[in-house]
């Protein structure tokens, strides 16, 4: 259900001219402040321009469900609200009321709905998004909590801003390609690239039933040269397929056992005459990372804000492509190395960890980290 997002949408505007400090009164922290009923014998006001302290009082413990002290009971009178539909305006742009929406919103979501051939559910911004019913990666978690990578997606919004232009390599169903469209907004573009046959028709699904006119679906894969690429995938599994190396043995990764010819492209030939520059690349194509950089190399050279999020692993990447040579490559191109951690944060990285580092979510970036 997307009744409450679009309820507070609706109220959250910019805050009335009215509504500011008095000087020389600091704002009292909207988290974290004491419990216990404010004394009404002190020096707060009973009445402020239309909201008594009664009123602070409800509406801060029905919206934040905590009763405030005399402190922020007085702040809140001082803000000279016309009335309790100003106060209560006021307060769900707080970020303390934002905080709380976000969790309590995951109780709103859409009861999942089997379709026979796949899974329509909703992510946590309410968004609707098709899944494959037997796969045991992404769609217990997405049904379940709305979330996939959670430190991935925060990197992502926290990177791209409205109007930006970006690229999702391994789109797969299409989870962070959602989060990608919604932060570059309808003035902005996404670029997705997916070549499995079977994710094809429920990323398609995804992109239609949410109405992302700047999403732009290439069912292709992205690699080093154009041609046709071997995909192996396990059934059970479609968030680990991916294009087998040309050195391998014809056993390599028996487990993976549905195989299937697709096309592939460089990203250099497919956005030639799409992008002037791109702002983003995601990436996560198990192990074949370097060779969808080394495709789009004139594009990264002429983006100079260009960040990339990409999956990393030594032992994948290292069938496919010399690590340190490609590690050599990413430092001549200027980029810097970060580890996204568990909760989202940044942790910058020597060059020389990348050649021995565990498998783990990284994001490249000139200059300094977002």
């Amino acid at each position: 259900m997307k009744f409450l997002p679009k309820l507070l949408r609706h109220y959250s505007r910019p805050l009335l001219s009215s509504a500011k400090p008095r000087a020389g009164v600091p704002a009292p922290a909207m988290t974290g402040a004491k419990r216990g009923v404010p004394s009404q014998s002190g020096a707060a006001p009973a009445v402020a321009s239309g909201v008594t302290a009664d009123d602070v009082i409800a509406c801060i413990e029905m919206l934040l469900e905590r009763t405030p002290d005399a402190s922020l009971v007085e702040y809140h009178l001082g803000l000279g609200f016309a009335d309790r539909f100003a106060l209560g305006k006021y307060m769900i742009n707080t970020g303390e009321f934002q905080t709380r929406v976000s969790r309590i919103s995951r109780l709103f979501r859409s009861t999942s709905v089997f379709l026979g051939d796949r899974v329509l559910t909703s992510n946590h911004r309410g968004d609707a998004i098709y899944l494959v019913p037997l796969d045991l990666d992404l769609t217990p978690s997405i049904i379940r909590n709305g979330e996939w990578e959670a430190h991935v997606e925060h990197a992502i919004t926290r990177a791209l801003r409205p109007g930006d232009i970006a690229v999702d390599i391994g789109a797969n169903v299409g989870y962070h390609t959602l989060a990608m469209a919604a932060a570059v907004g309808s003035n902005g573009q996404v670029h997705a690239f997916e070549p499995s046959p079977d994710l094809l028709p429920l990323l398609r699904a995804t992109i239609a039933v949410n109405g992302l006119d700047w999403v732009y679906l290439y069912e292709t894969a992205a690699l080093d040269r154009a041609g046709t690429a071997k995909l192996a995938s396990a059934p059970e599994h479609y968030g680990s397929g991916y294009v087998i190396p040309d050195s391998s043995s014809p056993d390599h990764g028996v487990a993976y056992s549905i195989r299937v010819d697709v096309p592939a492209v460089t990203l250099d030939t497919a956005l030639a005459d799409r992008v002037a520059n791109v702002d983003l690349i995601r990436m996560d194509i198990e192990g074949s990372e370097p060779l969808a950089l080394r495709g789009a190399e004139g594009l990264i050279r002429r983006s100079p804000r260009i960040k990339i999020i990409t999956e990393w692993s030594v032992e994948m990447m290292s069938s496919r492509v010399d690590i340190r040579e490609f590690v050599a490559w990413l430092i001549e191109l200027g980029f810097g190395f970060w580890l996204i951690e568990p909760g989202g944060g940044l942790t910058n990285l020597a060059p020389s960890a990348m050649l021995e580092l565990p498998h783990r979510d990284l994001l490249l970036a000139r200059n300094d980290a977002p």
